[in-house]
């Protein structure tokens, strides 16, 4: 043992210790044990080669370990004023009843210096700190608190496993810096106070965790790092959030009260939130929270945690469902097919908010969503490019929120309707149902949600009635047999218009069949027939090929083969029906019905749909079911079946005799006139002869 003066020897009578005094060190470094029971009182240095066992608290001045070798020094517990280590001997911490505290100045001298620290034990440095050693090489344990009453200076370029900022008045790096965190930095109180100069470094894989009441002023350098928050206060994120978009690994939100962003953050490895967190500061300040994982979704660790804000999932994968903003908001795409050239889907959901703009939303549920689809660098892709599954949640109960307090976001007027309402677009002026919503809607203990499948948009969405006003355009071309003058090889698809010619097309549908099926035949009144209208037609919207139960509208079939609107003479729109798929059915009162093969998606979002009944390619039964009227551009143009008369589906004999008996009969609207001429005559026999035996496979 070697001891600098000067040094005062601890009273005899106490105990009984052996110090040397020296003015220099003793060259040769043989082990031994400084075993003190007294007090040593120091106000110089004391050098200790060997090992110490002090039992006093405290002892000033300056305590230097040094000893050189290949074995291990024992380190007492105990307040220090100057504290430093050297020495290639490994300097062990192993006293679990206390730990060891640095009044003012904490010091390692180089990368030789190891210390062993047992994990319930700790050092405290109050002051300043200068560290070039290794605490624990190859442990992710060993706390090392800054917990001063004053600024603290802290420097070096060893490694610490966790430090922790426990300093009100924080801590500032000089000397360039370079700390090593192995674990984490925990900033529980104070500003650290680091330049880009002046750093730390966090080492992969490490974590910085934030209280409310500590900071940190700069980015620390480091490949990859985690972030975690917690505490009792909102928080509002700052410079531990790295700007980059790579070096943020996991993102744990474990404050109630909130964390609101004040920078973008790129999420890579993984997200828990047990509180919310805020993209938007204000209306006007808003940044995005990035999710970059593809084969894990954000954690929600109570379930009504939720992310207020933009959402952005960048590595998108077929068939899988993404969550987004909270539990019960997502976002899929059945196939690749289906996702089209979208790679990233960006989400902003306003929760406790009137839909904007405000005077639409008004009847809605108060939240309302903002969706882009964006290619692989963020540029917007066009709408009905894919197809989404988008699955949207609201509160429909009152919660104790920490941010909000009691809470729900279903008004009055909606609250027994919660089972009907829907997922909806603003489309120009107004909000209409999107997309199909699978309904009744489920419900959990802090969310109302389902699941709105077909969505083909990107925009303003929000949560209200189902609306069954006008839900789809009816675009189709459509061909009737006995309405064609022209046959052969090279035809051209225009229907007679003979009915309206001669003045006897009637201006409301008859009540005969088909027409009378439609319950609202009566409110269809035509002022004045447009010469370009063939006869009326029905159509029918089934959910199975037997459902004859389905929703039905009576539209105008013009000469070149479209349903129009009787009272706009626009393509028909299909107004009161669910938005689902459906087979379409197509009914007239003396040809053979004919229905999709396929469901057609009957909704806003396919908007654009064509509907074509004249090439045969989808047509139930398939295109047997109907008739080959000639050749168009070398293609084959398909019709519907002249001659069922008698209406029963089946073209037999019995349609012939009733075609004969009125044969000669001309300038009226009839049954047996199956050529659309207003004339009762042997075509339209012929037309129901050619035709004998012909079925139609509608059910």
């Amino acid at each position: 043992m070697s001891v600098r003066c000067p040094i005062h020897l601890p009273f005899i009578s106490a105990a009984l210790i052996a110090v040397v005094c020296m003015t220099t060190a003793v060259s040769a470094q043989i082990p031994s044990t400084l075993n003190s029971q007294g007090v040593i009182h120091n106000s110089g240095t004391l050098e200790i080669v060997g090992d110490a066992i002090i039992r006093q608290d405290t002892i000033g001045g300056r305590v230097e370990y040094t000893r050189i070798g290949n074995d291990s020094q024992l380190v007492a517990h105990l307040t220090y004023w100057d504290l430093h280590f050297s020495g290639t001997a490994r300097k062990k911490l192993i006293d679990v009843t206390e730990p060891i505290r640095a009044r003012n100045l904490f010091s390692t001298a180089d990368t030789l210096t190891i210390l062993d620290l047992v994990a319930p034990s700790w050092i405290s440095a109050e002051f300043t700190v200068r560290h070039e050693g290794i605490v624990n090489p190859g442990q992710r344990f060993g706390r090392f608190l800054l917990d001063g009453v004053r600024q603290q200076d802290i420097s070096g370029r060893g490694s610490l496993p966790i430090i922790e900022l426990i300093n009100d008045s924080g801590a500032i790096v000089t000397r360039g810096g370079g700390l090593r965190v192995v674990e984490r930095f925990d900033l529980q109180r104070g500003r650290l106070d680091n330049t880009t100069l002046d750093n730390i470094s966090m080492l992969d894989q490490s974590w910085i965790w934030r209280d409310d009441s500590g900071s940190i002023a700069t980015t620390p350098v480091g490949p990859r790092y985690h972030v975690r928050y917690y505490g009792e206060s909102p928080q509002i994120s700052g410079a531990e959030i790295p700007r980059g978009t790579t070096e943020l690994g996991k993102l744990h939100q474990d404050n109630d009260s909130g964390l609101t962003l004040s920078s973008d953050a790129w999420v890579n490895d993984s997200m828990r939130l047990e509180g919310d967190i805020y993209t938007e500061a204000t209306d006007s300040l808003r940044y995005k929270l990035f999710y970059v994982p593809a084969g894990t979704d954000p954690v929600f660790i109570t379930g009504d945690e939720e992310v207020n804000g933009t959402m952005v999932r960048t590595t998108l994968q077929p068939g899988r469902t993404h969550v987004m903003n909270n539990r019960r908001t997502s976002m899929r795409f059945a196939n690749a097919q289906l996702q089209g050239p979208v790679r990233r889907i960006e989400l902003r959901v306003k929760p406790r908010t009137v839909p904007l703009p405000t005077n639409i939303g008004i009847d809605k549920v108060q939240r309302f969503f903002q969706v882009e689809l964006q290619d692989a660098i963020g540029v917007p892709v066009p709408d009905s490019s894919y197809t989404l599954d988008f699955g949207y949640a609201w509160r429909v109960d009152k919660v104790d929120s920490v941010t909000y307090g009691p809470f729900e976001e279903t008004p009055g007027p909606l609250r027994n309707k919660l089972d009907s309402l829907a997922l909806e677009r603003f489309v120009i002026d107004k909000y209409a149902a999107d997309g199909l919503s699978i309904l009744p809607t489920n419900a959990d203990p802090f969310f109302r949600y389902s699941i709105a499948t077909n969505v083909r948009n990107s925009g303003d969405f929000a949560i209200g009635l189902a609306s069954y006003s006008t839900v789809w355009v009816l675009r189709t071309k459509l061909i009737l047999e006995g309405a064609m003058r022209q046959y052969g090889g090279d035809v051209t698809p225009i229907m007679s218009t003979d009915l309206v010619a001669s003045n006897i097309l009637p201006l409301t549908p008859p009540p005969i069949y088909p027409y009378n099926l439609d319950p609202n035949r009566t409110t269809l009144t035509v002022a004045a027939m447009p010469d370009s209208i063939v006869d009326w037609i029905v159509v029918e919207f089934r959910t199975s090929p037997t459902d004859q139960a389905g929703h039905i509208q009576t539209g105008l079939l013009t000469k070149n083969g479209m349903i129009v609107d009787p009272t706009s003479f626009l393509p028909l729109p299909i107004r009161g029906i669910r938005p689902g798929e459906y087979h379409v059915a197509f009914l007239h009162r003396n040809h053979l019905a004919v229905m999709t093969d396929g469901r057609e998606l009957v909704a806003p979002s396919n908007a654009n749909r064509f509907v074509d009944m004249s090439n045969g390619a989808n047509v139930f039964g398939g295109a047997s079911a109907m008739k080959v009227l000639g050749l168009v551009g070398g293609t084959r143009l398909f019709g519907m079946v002249a001659g069922d008369v008698d209406q029963n589906g089946s073209i037999t004999r019995t349609d012939q005799n009733l075609i004969w008996t009125d044969v000669d009969t001309h300038g009226i609207y009839a049954l047996y006139d199956t050529d659309l001429d207003g004339i009762l005559s042997t075509r339209d026999w012929n037309l129901s002869w050619n035709n004998r035996g012909r079925t139609s496979v509608v059910p």
